[in-house]
């Protein structure tokens, strides 16, 4: 199982136990749950996923006309492609839209000190090809 799967896995899990375990299910509580998932799984990364998922949350779950069914399959998707990018798993046919990732590069821009220079330098590649910069 690969980290993008497991992550998957693991979405599912936290929605399953924010509906088993509340009267009432929350999506906003189960995407925080979903972000706080998402940065210990990076935390080697300083705060870039920090950045990333709040960002994801204000973004795409706090503008949700249907509170109640995030995160959506759409936006856990969006998360696991940033996760891939982070990886260095990217998929040629994974991508986003063109402000998230100048919003990423931005990110990375101001981590940029704190992220091992290996990392920084994939990462940059990858953004550079996406014509980012």
């Amino acid at each position: 199982m690969t980290n993008i799967d497991k992550f998957y896995a693991d979405v599912q899990k936290i929605k399953k136990h924010d509906r088993a375990n509340n009267v009432e299910y929350d999506g906003k509580r189960a995407s925080l749950a979903v972000v706080s998932m998402f940065e210990s799984m990076n935390r080697d990364l300083g705060d870039l996923p920090r950045s990333i998922g709040e960002y994801w949350i204000s973004n795409y779950i706090d503008n949700s006309s249907d509170l109640a069914c995030e995160p959506t399959d759409e936006h856990v998707e969006w998360l696991l492609t940033v996760l891939s990018f982070l990886d260095g798993s990217l998929e040629p046919n994974m991508d986003l839209p063109k402000k998230d990732w100048k919003a990423i590069m931005d990110f990375i821009n101001y981590e940029a000190e704190s992220l091992p220079i290996n990392v920084l330098t994939d990462l940059m590649a990858i953004l550079v090809s996406k014509k980012v910069l």
